[in-house]
């Protein structure tokens, strides 16, 4: 009379559910926030004094990253005309930007030409006189 009984382990602990990007997002948040918070010693702080420092740390972290967003193209850009204008850049990065940059400089230029020539011939005629 053999009997054969099977068994099976059961852990004592629960298997935990798997975390989604939400969960780690919070965590990463908080884990953040607790390095800050030893690191400038504002867990000694009264609440009244958690709020200001708070307050300024989003006002100036808000400041700093609308700064960067915004002035990044610009900063960009002048500094891709600089290397344009220096030759660093051949003329042939972006022809059809240069090309309407020149055509466009020439027309103003020959118009600012034949203006001077008139003022300085005398042919400019005043609206005042009859």
């Amino acid at each position: 009379m053999s009997s054969s009984i099977a068994y099976t382990y059961q852990s004592p602990y629960k298997p935990t559910p798997t975390s989604t990007q939400l969960d780690k997002f919070v965590k990463y948040l908080r884990l953040k926030i607790y390095r800050i918070e030893v690191t400038y010693g504002v867990y000694v702080y009264t609440p009244m004094e958690k709020v200001v420092f708070w307050a300024l740390f989003c006002f100036l972290f808000s400041a700093i990253s609308t700064v960067t967003i915004v002035y990044t193209h610009r900063i960009l850009l002048f500094y891709w005309r600089i290397l344009l204008e220096n030759g660093v850049l051949g003329n042939n990065v972006l022809p059809p930007l240069s090309a309407a940059k020149q055509a466009a400089t020439g027309l103003t230029t020959s118009v600012r030409t034949e203006e001077a020539a008139e003022l300085i011939s005398g042919l400019a005629k005043n609206s005042q006189v009859a």
